[in-house]
């Protein structure tokens, strides 16, 4: 179970002021899409979330602890990236199981966990390929299921549902089976 709050979130770079005093809350199984023009502050929001960015001022609370100064690897939040961020030297069963290896998981473990997340999005006869023989939405699922493998609380994902080819269920629709399904509790997406 997770519950997020931001409360009067700013963000500055240098002198300029990006995010201007951000309220919200968002509670379990929630899905929460985040709408404007490019340059609005959707992505600056969702990596002051994770952490990758520090917040300028304001406080970020989830279930209940301050998260300002948590490091990012310790706030149970995994992230999808737009550009997907995968690594072009491994396999699409490396990419998944890199993340999830550093939280000192056994092989059995890992290996489970890769396996049911590349059946359930349908990735199993592409575990072996490297990310330059893959599709975007191919791609785009390797991405999804690397932060699924982790069981994070949020995900915390940009921009996640064009990629379409097929008729395969896109990837907003992927990622909301896997909060129903309890692979984490909320989602947050830009639109």
């Amino acid at each position: 179970m997770v519950d997020l709050s931001l409360r009067d979130i700013k963000k500055r770079f240098k002198t300029v002021d990006v995010l201007h005093g951000i309220d919200l809350e968002i509670k379990d199984k929630e899905l929460v899409v985040f709408v404007g023009p490019s340059g609005c502050g959707k992505s600056t929001l969702l990596r002051l979330i994770a952490g990758l960015d520090p917040i300028s001022d304001g406080e970020f609370w989830m279930n209940g602890k301050r998260m300002n100064d948590i490091a990012p690897s310790k706030r149970g939040i995994a992230m999808v990236f737009q550009s997907y961020a995968l690594y072009p030297h491994m396999d699409v069963f490396e990419n998944m199981a890199f993340g999830v290896r550093l939280m000192g998981l056994d092989k059995a473990e890992v290996d489970k966990r890769i396996n049911d997340a590349a059946r359930m999005l349908r990735l199993e006869p592409l575990l072996k390929r490297r990310p330059k023989e893959l599709s975007g939405g191919q791609r785009q699922r390797v991405a999804i299921g690397r932060a699924l493998v982790r069981k994070p609380e949020l995900l915390d994902a940009a921009e996640i549902h064009h990629h379409d080819a097929v008729g395969e269920r896109h990837g907003l629709d992927l990622v909301m089976g896997h909060v129903d399904g309890g692979a984490a509790d909320v989602a947050v997406q830009l639109g």
